[in-house]
């Protein structure tokens, strides 16, 4: 429940706040370089061309701007220790002039040629960056835009805490896995990894730069900062809000999500609300108000700048990055030099030299090293935001991770519609097919269709005998078998002309279908009053097995023994037999008083032709009969969707040889045309695809004669081993041999007969007891042989969600030959999607081991798995180990637990 809060709030956040971000994000990623980009720009302006002799000492360069600008006062200088770096001035402001906002006017700024104290052009290019950073604050909607990036700022940060929550495995795996991303993986996955992986990239960048941005959106956020770490907060000026340098000022947005501004506990922004200069050379003296005046003095004062610098001089003997010289109003006022040191630990790592006004002795030294730890951070909030406070490499990374948000916007978005397509879609397709569960049926005549279906035929006959009934006006209600009881029963038969048709699949040796074995041990094992009740059954099975039918006949003899009637016989169909069925479906019109009242849902599956394009065997040398790994093609603009769990059924033919020799026996010449429901095909064609007679019972008989009389091939279902974005569909099929040593009919056809790059009939279908869970729940994957088909689809399809919590155990002959797809397994270990493997090769100790003595060697892991939600998926053969696994997990949970986890979809088996 709190993992699935989480998920709905990440992406509700996602989705809202999203559009936001992207702006902020990129936005704030332009800004990270403006400094670069504008002395880029300008050339001759911001930067100046080193010349012989040296750039101006400071009272030079003060004496020259003031003699080359008449009128005007000069309130400060920056000099830069870079001799490449203009110099700037700052001019007081005329006289009358009036300030914003309740601020005392500003001064204009600037650049100045440090070689000839000229006044330079004004720099191009800062509107954009200004802009830019307007957007990045206020989204060019003044306060309440600020309000919307404040609260997108704190979204950003449930997203990146909520995604690594919802990322975050039960038990860590490989970092390198963690973090990595796999290029192989295609559509959904590929997004998912893409959004996750470097998300888990980012969300260090993302919680850092909304934790600081947070200080210029909220005033109670500022205070509490300043609060926590003790450090004094910085005085207002001119009546207005700390908290920043004029909004004007391009540097103020410097960052990457969350609003930024220059921070105003040091001095900040650009000279004049944007002359653009770099941030390492002009933190001292850049903001635009030192220019302030009071109004312009009534007798001209000149300062001893030469004086006030050999002052600072002394004062810092290490040198410096950049200075600001504040100078004085009048006779005796203190001097302020706010400067970097030559190495400063960042941008913002400004000090403070304060001179007396008087003898010129420093007053007070302000440096930035000997402030406490929560001063210091208070002096870096900007720095932090940018990712400039690690360096270039920090500003880079944090420019990368800003530039990056739309990336997480637009996968997020993706995976978000394909989830709701998927789930449109799924809901239309049960209502085509199911439409019968929305009808009432608690009123005179309703029909219960109850199902009990291991590989999904049961439970898709059943929605469609449903939709049929309900086509005719008759109310229906559709329920699984495994959730019903006596009780629900019998409430059913009360009602008057109550009415029930069950669907039940046979599994095994005459078993009911793993998610109904509860049923049919409790319910089936006790009585019901069903006094009343008309009943059919419709029985799935295989007339291969000795108790054909087995669990849909029992099925019909309890419901009889506890008082129901029969509607109509019992229905079996040998593996979904056209007649049977047909049979079925004539039965149902008794229901609605005339046969033709029901509308007809059923027709022959359609197959279609796949091609045979790869066959390898991959256990040469191995004691045991041939294995191959087969990959097959679909029809060109054939959509490949099938889930992992799902099974191909293949329609396999008779070898050439053996359709030779029997027309040789019978003296027919293969050629002969004939006909059928498929239209007119060479007789051998026709033979192919049949089960022979024996030769000596249609000796005599016309090529048309034989072929009437023919009945076609049983099919043969096979595990898929793959998923649709490997494009292809892959099998794993070992040739199995009769008694007389010649190769079975499916086995045989697939892995010897059919030629590469030949044609055969294949239908995809779909087995939802054996589908994927829908959670990142731990998964114990068990099987033997080729059962490891089924298992390697899954594996996929966990690496491709990323859930890592898998655990195999395999069983086969030797590890040299039978180990198959060691190298996929091993790097799936490797790489932290199989947490745990256990293999039994049986024939390589001196005592053989199988899959089921593994499994009980790790009884106390398997309960701790199984404690933490864990679902089994068994897949391989139904003699020997099937029944051998789950009696080992009967002896290590009980049996009334194996039966609810089956009951609740847990325990899934494929087993054959």
């Amino acid at each position: 429940m709190l993992k699935w809060f989480w998920f709905q709030l990440h992406w509700l956040l996602g989705i809202t706040a999203g559009t936001v971000l992207c702006v902020v994000g990129v936005t704030g990623g332009m800004l990270s370089f403006e400094d670069e980009i504008l002395r880029l720009l300008n050339p001759g302006v911001m930067t100046v061309v080193p010349r012989e002799g040296g750039p101006l000492a400071p009272d030079q360069l003060y004496q020259r701007v003031t003699a080359n600008n008449p009128g005007k006062t000069i309130t400060a200088l920056r000099i830069a220790a870079d001799h490449e770096e203009s110099a700037t001035v700052t001019f007081a402001p005329p006289p009358g002039a009036a300030g914003q906002g309740g601020r005392a006017p500003r001064g204009e700024n600037r650049y100045a040629d440090p070689y000839t104290g000229e006044l330079l052009g004004q720099p191009v290019g800062q509107d954009v960056f200004r802009t830019a950073m307007q957007l990045h604050r206020w989204l060019l909607a003044g306060d309440f835009g600020k309000q919307v990036v404040g609260a997108s700022t704190i979204a950003l940060i449930v997203l990146s805490l909520s995604g690594l929550y919802l990322r975050w495995p039960r038990r860590l795996s490989s970092p390198r896995v963690w973090l990595t991303l796999d290029w192989t993986q295609k559509g959904r996955s590929f997004l998912w990894s893409l959004h996750a992986v470097l998300g888990t990239w980012a969300l260090l960048f993302y919680v850092l730069a909304s934790l600081t941005g947070l200080y210029w959106s909220y005033d109670w956020y500022r205070d509490g900062l300043f609060t926590l770490t003790g450090a004094p907060r910085p005085a207002a000026q001119g009546g207005a809000p700390t908290g920043g340098p004029p909004a004007t000022s391009p540097q103020a947005g410097n960052g990457q999500t969350g609003g930024a501004q220059a921070d105003a506990t040091q001095p900040g922004g650009r000279p004049g609300g944007g002359e653009g200069q770099s941030r390492t050379r002009g933190e001292a003296g850049r903001n635009g108000g030192e220019g302030r005046t009071g109004g312009q003095a009534t007798a001209p004062f000149v300062p001893d700048v030469a004086a006030m610098w050999r002052a600072f001089e002394h004062e810092v003997p290490g040198g410096y990055l950049s200075a600001t010289l504040r100078l004085p109003r009048g006779p005796g006022q203190p001097v302020q030099i706010t400067y970097l040191d030559a190495d400063p630990a960042h941008p913002r790592a400004s000090n403070t030299l304060t001179l007396d006004g008087t003898t010129l002795a420093a007053s007070a030294h302000n440096r930035y090293d000997a402030l406490p730890a929560g001063q210091k951070l208070m002096r870096s909030v900007f720095v932090l935001h940018s990712g400039e406070y690690f360096g270039k490499p920090g500003l880079i990374l944090m420019m990368i991770a800003s530039l990056g948000m739309p990336l997480f916007a637009v996968t997020g978005w993706m995976l978000y519609l394909d989830r709701r397509r998927k789930k449109r879609a799924a809901k239309q397709a049960a209502g085509a097919l199911a439409g019968a569960a929305n009808a009432p049926a608690n009123g005179e005549g309703a029909v219960l269709v109850a199902y009990a279906s291991q590989t999904g035929a049961a439970e898709r006959l059943a929605w469609q005998t449903a939709a049929a009934l309900q086509a005719a006006g008759i109310a229906v209600t559709v329920k699984p078998l495994a959730k019903l009881d006596a009780a629900a029963l019998a409430a059913h038969a009360a009602r008057p002309g109550a009415r029930a048709l069950f669907v039940a699949s046979t599994y095994g040796e005459g078993e009911a279908p793993d998610a109904t074995r509860a049923f049919a041990r409790k319910v089936m094992g006790g009585t019901a009053a069903l006094a009343g009740l008309r009943v059919a059954v419709l029985a799935l099975g295989d007339s291969k097995y000795p108790r054909y039918c087995g669990f849909g006949l029992e099925l019909e003899r309890w419901l009889l023994a506890q008082g129901a009637e029969r509607l109509f016989p019992t229905v079996c169909a040998d593996e979904l037999a056209a007649p049977a069925l047909a049979e079925w479906q004539a039965n149902l019109g008794l229901l609605g008083g005339t046969v033709a009242a029901v509308p007809a849902f059923w027709a022959a599956p359609a197959y279609d032709r796949w091609r045979l394009v790869e066959r390898h065997l991959l256990n040469h040398n191995s004691s045991g009969l041939p294995t191959y790994h087969l990959e097959l093609e679909p029809p060109e603009g054939h959509d490949l969707h099938w889930v992992a769990g799902d099974i191909a059924e293949i329609k396999a033919c008779n070898a050439p040889d053996r359709v030779a020799a029997f027309l040789a026996a019978v003296r027919l010449d293969g050629a002969t045309p004939v006909t059928g429901e498929d239209g007119t095909e060479p007789l051998s064609a026709r033979l192919a695809r049949s089960l022979l007679p024996p030769a000596d019972t249609v000796a005599g008989q016309t090529a048309q004669q034989l072929a009437d009389g023919l009945q076609e091939l049983p099919r043969r279902d096979y595990s898929i081993a793959s998923l649709p974005q490997d494009g292809r569909l892959h099998l794993l099929v070992r040739q199995a041999r009769l008694p007389d040593g010649s190769l079975g009919l499916g086995s045989g056809w697939l892995t010897e007969h059919l030629e590469l790059g030949g044609a055969l009939d294949l239908r995809l279908r779909s087995n939802p007891s054996f589908h994927p869970q829908a959670d990142d729940r731990p998964l114990i994957l068990i099987g033997n042989g080729t059962g490891l088909a089924g298992l390697r689809a899954h594996l996929r399809a966990r690496r491709q969600q990323g859930h890592r919590r898998n655990w195999l155990i395999f069983g086969e002959r030797t590890a040299q030959h039978d180990y198959y797809y060691r190298q996929e397994i091993e790097g799936l270990r490797q790489d932290g999607f199989l947490e745990q493997l256990d293999l039994a090769f049986s024939r390589d100790g001196a005592e053989r081991a199988y899959v089921q003595d593994r499994l009980r060697q790790a009884g106390e892991t398997l309960r701790e798995w199984l404690a933490s939600g864990a679902a089994v998926y068994v897949c391989g053969s139904r003699q020997g180990m099937a029944p051998a696994v789950e009696e080992v997990l009967r002896e290590m949970v009980g049996a009334a637990t194996l039966d609810r986890l089956a009951e609740e979809g847990l325990y899934c088996r494929d087993v054959y």
